[in-house]
């Protein structure tokens, strides 16, 4: 499974030390203070169907911290519009990078 896979090479190529220091910095950085009001064009992309990460969700984090974000809703996907429904996910993502 790939992700079994992506988690085996993370953890070849990682050190104890690094990981440590990876979770340390995640849950004693304050990340609004780093990224609030950041003006980098962003795209976040949601399914319709996911119940954990929905466009409301998205709209009191993301969107709340990055004014350029523009928030879209696929159709007929979940959580995993990658597997779900690739060929709108690639379209969109290549109309948001096209500008």
């Amino acid at each position: 499974m790939w992700l079994d896979r992506l988690v085996e090479h993370s953890l070849k190529d990682s050190t104890r030390e690094a990981f440590g220091a990876y979770v340390r910095d995640w849950t004693t950085a304050d990340l609004v203070e780093r990224i609030s009001g950041n003006p980098v064009p962003t795209k976040v992309i949601v399914g319709e169907h996911d119940l954990a990460l929905t466009a409301d969700v998205m709209r009191g984090t993301w969107l709340e911290h990055f004014p350029n974000t523009e928030l879209e809703v696929l159709a007929n996907s979940g959580h995993y519009p990658m597997q779900e429904t690739p060929v709108a996910l690639v379209a969109t993502l290549e109309a948001f990078l096209a500008g």
